[in-house]
């Protein structure tokens, strides 16, 4: 674990002025007071045609926060909005992908945040949640500096939500018998003028189909290992490979999150073998990686692996073939969820969470 973290990606003043003038603007006119997470707003970037989708946090009183959601967050966003995802699952987050602006008292700023705001002049009027701090979040790593082609994004994204709010402010029956995943679209180029209902494009938007994960590549070393390993007739086990907000790794310098992996036996949940693998690696990765470990652990090859949903089969089935293991998608884990349970009582008990 390194001894710092590193320093934030270099973005150039030029920028840093343009972005706190826009975010000036923004904090102005306090969307967040008329405006919840689900009244969301379409966004085409000018120049490349890129579709992202951007809301206002602040309307419970506790955050208050512009959020743009880019690439596999655009997703992410519309299943928030569509459906009712369970709290519990924590693979929800490897859809977070998103660049953040929330507004906090100057004391919850980092010091490279105050060191950018010195340098641009930046002098906010009032006191409280009044100080811009900028992040990236990313599938499997901690909300991050921005960097440049991030700041670029929000030096056009930032007026448009703007126009958009202060649009909505004024018309605020906008969103009255639209479906929660019919987003406006204010023009790609904005008029020189305030805009108006007539310049919406509302979109039916669905989420796209969820990417399969790619299948996991043993090395020919770990499969020779694997297969002298004992078979046992009859062993059923459950496994599953999911992020673990409490345990975080460094890697370069950057938080992020770990991927915490769990073999089980079925029949008495007798804890095979565990691992916690660095979120920066991929979720098919992390679960072929700790998949293995687990079972190295074990040093046992079971009949049967049951896993969590059909997430993960696309990743393990060719391992598990190679294994001629019996890979079995299931609708709960219970052993395993008994295990997790007990595991997290033990360390609590220790003061380890």
């Amino acid at each position: 674990m390194p001894t710092k973290l590193a320093p934030p990606p270099p973005v150039s003043t030029e920028t840093w002025r343009a972005l706190l003038a826009a975010a000036a603007d923004f904090a102005a006119l306090q969307p967040w007071e008329f405006a919840c997470d689900s009244d969301s707003v379409g966004l085409i970037d000018p120049a490349t045609g890129e579709t992202r989708i951007g809301h206002v946090l602040g309307n419970a009183g506790e955050v208050f926060a512009a959020v743009v959601y880019r690439r596999a967050g655009f997703r992410w966003i519309l299943t928030m909005l569509g459906d009712s995802p369970d709290p519990e699952d924590l693979n929800h987050f490897d859809g977070m992908d998103c660049l953040k602006i929330e507004f906090v008292p100057k004391r919850e700023l980092w010091k490279e945040d105050l060191v950018v705001l010195k340098a641009a002049a930046f002098k906010p009027a009032g006191k409280g949640p009044i100080w811009p701090q900028f992040r990236s979040s990313e599938p499997g790593w901690h909300p991050w500096h921005i960097n440049q082609a991030e700041a670029d994004q929000l030096v056009v994204d930032l007026p448009r939500l703007t126009a958009f709010y202060k649009l909505f402010e004024q018309h605020p029956d906008l969103f009255d018998d639209r479906a929660p995943t019919e987003i406006p679209f204010p023009p790609a180029a904005l008029p020189a003028r305030p805009l108006t209902p007539k310049d919406l494009d509302w979109r039916p938007l669905l989420p796209p189909p969820l990417t399969g994960l790619e299948p996991f590549q043993p090395s020919g070393t770990q499969l020779e290992k694997l297969r002298a390993l004992k078979r046992e007739p009859g062993l059923a086990c459950e496994f599953d490979c999911t992020l673990m907000p409490g345990g975080s790794f460094y890697e370069n310098g950057r938080p992020c999150f770990g991927r915490f992996s769990l073999l089980v036996e079925k029949q008495n949940g007798m804890v095979v073998g565990m691992d916690v693998a660095s979120g920066a690696l991929t979720p098919g990765e992390a679960a072929g990686r700790t998949l293995i470990k687990a079972l190295m652990m074990g040093k046992t090859l079971p009949e049967k692996i049951f896993i969590g949903g059909s997430r993960l089969q696309p990743v393990l089935q060719p391992l598990c073939d190679e294994l001629q293991i019996q890979l079995w998608p299931a609708s709960s884990l219970p052993a395993l969820e008994e295990a997790v349970e007990s595991l997290s009582q033990q360390m609590l008990g220790r003061g380890l969470i």
